[in-house]
């Protein structure tokens, strides 16, 4: 009877012997990235490796199997072991070679901090194509979940109360275990008799990491810290505050991550000019305009960004609130200045005249302190403040601040700034929502950074890709 279907045979023999290439389309992603590792200097990592006893893996092999899996959100060296049994990608990239899942761990774990240099080699790679002008470039961070848990985030109290709850344990299993030696010492077998008892072996460690967190804690003059990962902190995303790190990035217009670093601090303000800094480094060029959030907004780095001769598109955090400000009828934004004569006037029509120079050193701040001198007969007094006169203060750097509302309010200065939105924004989408990395997998912030560091090669290389055709790239 003739069948609709086409037959279904897996035991099927070939006439002319396949190679695993013919299973993987020309242009893949796995093909791409095989290429960019095979221009890899590998040579510091070869020499780790010895002549004698079994061949290993070459570093290149592993490189590409870690690169490929942060490229696709395949983090765990299990499920990437299993796929280089199953998928034919995978089986590409490491020529029909099946590696044990804690080789790949171990290569990951022991050499991580090289792919910072890695990640230079992409960008190079990418500016030689045409791609990753840094003229103008959007700034922004995102926060990742450390591996460790928030129960484990303390103080230096909390520390060494668990300190002293730990050691009294320890003292009591130590001496239930020398009971349990003297009367049961026949029952030790062929053991020595000298081995410390599995309980007592793990609160021996216990104790030794929560000395180690206190130490920790007292060189970082107070504060908490975790005891898996003591380089994490709690710091605040979407709404919950957990054991972070705030990963940092830099991106051209076409989407290539020019730079890229983690940091324990969770203010964006303090990266600004670091991320500027790495990103001219890494890439031999000057930066000309930068587009952030109200985020990186200081008047430090307004300062700074002036003292450099660069456009900063970035708002202030008043800025972005300018609207309700407004309807405050007493709020500073309503008070007018008037440089000419150097002083204010309120909304009722009275002078603040210019009183003193203040300097707040917590801030770093130089004011210029201007006082009402009608306020003692004004009728609305007590709407617009609780002290003896209403006392405004000017930084003098607001200038620089002024410069970028004008910016930011001109036509083609809200076009330029739109273009943050669609340079940065969706890279982060693409990490968190499509690859679905919101944790890191080591501990630590120079191997988190190095984790950084590799999901970054796999935008800029998934970014070259969507550009071959046009780049012409044979790949």
């Amino acid at each position: 009877m003739q069948s609709k279907f086409k037959s279904i045979e897996n035991d099927q023999l070939f006439l002319l012997p396949p190679t695993i290439g013919d299973f993987v389309p020309e242009g893949h992603l796995a093909r791409v990235i095989s290429e960019i590792v095979d221009t890899f200097d590998t040579g510091k990592i070869e020499e780790q490796y010895s002549y004698q006893g079994q061949k290993s893996y070459h570093p290149k092999l592993l490189i590409k199997l870690w690169v490929y899996g942060y490229a696709t959100g395949i983090l765990s060296g299990r499920k990437i072991a299993t796929k280089c049994e199953t998928d034919t990608a995978w089986m590409y990239l490491t020529g029909m070679h099946r590696p044990d899942f804690r080789t790949i761990n171990d290569f990951r774990k022991d050499n991580i901090t090289s792919f910072e240099g890695y990640f230079l080699t992409v960008i190079k790679l990418c500016r030689e194509l045409g791609m990753a002008s840094v003229g103008t470039i959007a700034l922004d961070g995102t926060k990742i979940r450390a591996n460790a848990s928030v129960r484990k985030m303390m103080d230096n109290d909390m520390y060494t109360q668990w300190l002293g709850k730990v050691e009294g344990e320890l003292s009591a299993l130590t001496k239930e275990a020398d009971r349990i030696n003297e009367s049961e010492e026949k029952s030790l077998k062929d053991q020595r008799g000298d081995e410390l008892p599995k309980e007592i072996r793990k609160k021996e460690v216990l104790r030794k990491k929560i000395q180690e967190a206190i130490e920790d804690l007292k060189n970082r003059d107070g504060g908490s810290t975790n005891l898996t990962d003591g380089d994490a902190r709690l710091i605040k995303s979407a709404g919950q505050i957990k054991p972070n790190y705030n990963c940092q990035g830099a991106v051209t217009e076409d989407g290539i991550l020019v730079g890229a670093y983690v940091s324990t601090n969770a203010s964006d303000k303090e990266q600004l000019i670091p991320l500027i800094n790495q990103v001219e480094q890494n890439t031999g060029n000057r930066v000309k305009a930068i587009l952030a959030d109200s985020g990186y907004s200081s008047y430090a780095n307004y300062e700074w960004l002036e003292e450099q001769k660069k456009t900063a598109y970035i708002p202030d955090q008043d800025y972005e609130h300018r609207e309700k400000l407004k309807r405050e009828p007493y709020d500073k934004s309503n008070f007018i200045y008037n440089p000419e004569n150097d002083n204010y006037l309120c909304p009722q029509g009275k002078e603040l005249l210019f009183d003193r120079i203040s300097f707040n050193q917590p801030r770093k701040q130089k004011l210029r302190i201007y006082k009402g001198t009608q306020c003692s007969t004004c009728l609305v007094k007590m709407d617009c403040t609780s002290a003896s006169a209403r006392q405004i203060n000017q930084d003098f750097r607001e200038p620089l601040r002024e410069k970028a509302r004008k910016l930011l309010d001109n036509p083609q200065g809200k076009d330029i700034y739109k273009k943050r939105m669609s340079m940065i924004e969706p890279i982060w989408g693409n990490i968190k929502f499509n690859k679905l990395i919101t944790m890191f997998h080591l501990r630590g912030l120079d191997k988190v950074n190095g984790e950084w560091m590799l999901i970054a090669i796999g935008n800029n290389i998934q970014k070259l890709m969507a550009r071959r055709e046009k780049l012409k790239l044979t790949i």
